[in-house]
C-alpha cells in the first residue's frame, strides 16, 4: 500500500490488488471525509489486455456522497463506456 496525496486529498494506492501488477487507487477529499474517486487499472487474460475504470463522487446538497460519472477503457478491444449522473432529486 502507497499512502500520498495533496493538500486536500489523501491518496490510498493498493498494488498488485488481485493481480500482478494491477492497482486500485482511492482518493478522499480531507474536507468532506468522503471518497473523492476510485481508479482501477488492471488487465484482462494478459497484461497488454489493459482496463482502467474511473468513478468521480461529489455531495449532495444533503450531503449523500454519490458517484457522478464513471469511465471504462479497454485499450486492446478499443472499447470506452462512459456513464455520468446528474439531477438527482427527492421522492
Amino acid at each position: 500500500m502507497q499512502l500520498g496525496g495533496g493538500e486536500a486529498t489523501v491518496t490510498l494506492t493498493i498494488k498488485n490488488y488481485i493481480k500482478p501488477n494491477d492497482s486500485v487507487t482511492l482518493v478522499f477529499a480531507k474536507q468532506h471525509k468522503a471518497i473523492q474517486s476510485i481508479r482501477v487499472a488492471s488487465y484482462l487474460d494478459d497484461p497488454t489486455d489493459a482496463v482502467t475504470i474511473a468513478a468521480q463522487f461529489a455531495k449532495l446538497p444533503d450531503g449523500t456522497n454519490h458517484v457522478t460519472g464513471t469511465q471504462i477503457n479497454g485499450a486492446s478491444k478499443q472499447l470506452t463506456v462512459v456513464t455520468q449522473n446528474s439531477n438527482y432529486q427527492p421522492i
